[in-house]
């Protein structure tokens, strides 16, 4: 499983490669094949068209800012600051891997089914704000929240558009800090009027993202990988695994600890063959996690 990973993610690299000198228009899967040096078959076991391909290096992408997002607020009290960090690492990711191009190719090949994923991508983003903007303002805001979520996307993407237009740095922690102290004004104007357009949960996005696999099989690949390290890492990683299983299979895991030892175990892969099983992994203990801690709140509010 993990070799047939490795070689996955080589054939992606090459996609990526090839996308961004080229153009996804003007990329055939035949581009692909030789640039990756593999056959048609080998392709199709992985992908079952160049779409998907596509598809597969944005949502990898996404799935590592979840992933660093819940890690960096390990051990720390939440706030503003935390959730500004958290947008940054969304930017920065985008601008690293280079993700903007692909988002314009999407945008511009009319594609349907491209043009559907990206829509559940900005809806997900949108409920991940709405979700932190409760967490970290407080209850009173949930009815304004989904509103506030599209006034800071907005305010952002205007921010960094007009950046641009006026060659002026683009200074992004400055920025979402700024964006953020502009926010808690809003939302306490629309509390004091009680005012909002979009009712809250509105941007859940069906098959947005697949259910997390049953505890058990995250649980033991989990321990599987941590037994492909070596030496004193091995060692660590085991612990680490036990833990996180244990949390995973308890009636309710305790989210600061699981962050607090999320982080280290999987950078024992980094720079690894095994990291981006690693982050495959890690993807779907953060949606367990997430899964048996929302599922008490939506119990006490029927």
């Amino acid at each position: 499983m993990i070799v047939l990973n490795e070689r996955k993610q080589h054939v992606l690299a090459a996609a990526r490669r090839l996308f961004l000198e080229n153009g996804f228009l003007h990329t055939s899967i035949q581009n692909i094949l030789d640039e990756a040096g593999i056959s048609k078959g080998t392709f199709y076991n992985y992908f079952s068209s160049k779409n998907e391909c596509l598809i597969e290096i944005i949502r990898q992408s996404w799935e590592e800012s979840a992933i660093l997002r819940n890690e960096i607020a390990a051990g720390r009290p939440d706030g503003p600051e935390v959730m500004g960090e958290q947008i940054l690492i969304r930017l920065r990711l985008n601008r690293e891997q280079n993700l903007l191009p692909l988002f314009d190719a999407i945008l511009s090949s009319g594609d349907e089914e491209l043009r559907e994923f990206m829509k559940k991508i900005h809806l997900s983003e949108l409920a991940w704000s709405e979700s932190r903007i409760v967490e970290v303002y407080g209850e009173w805001t949930r009815p304004f929240a989904a509103d506030a979520a599209v006034l800071q996307f907005g305010m952002l993407s205007q921010f960094l558009r007009f950046s641009a237009i006026l060659n002026i740095k683009e200074d992004f922690p400055v920025i979402i800090s700024f964006i953020l102290r502009r926010l808690e004004v809003l939302l306490r104007d629309m509390a004091d009027h009680n005012e909002w357009l979009i009712p809250p949960g509105r941007f859940a996005a069906p098959g947005a993202s697949p259910p997390p696999p049953p505890v058990s099989e995250t649980a033991e690949r989990l321990c599987r990988l941590a037994g492909s390290l070596n030496g004193e890492k091995r060692k660590t990683g085991e612990e680490y695994a036990e833990f996180l299983s244990g949390e995973l299979r308890s009636g309710l895991p305790r989210l600061m600890i699981i962050r607090t030892i999320a982080g280290p175990f999987r950078k024992l892969f980094e720079g690894t063959p095994l990291e981006s099983e690693a982050r495959s992994i890690m993807r779907d203990v953060w949606q367990t996690v997430r899964q048996k801690t929302e599922q008490p709140k939506e119990d006490a509010a029927e």
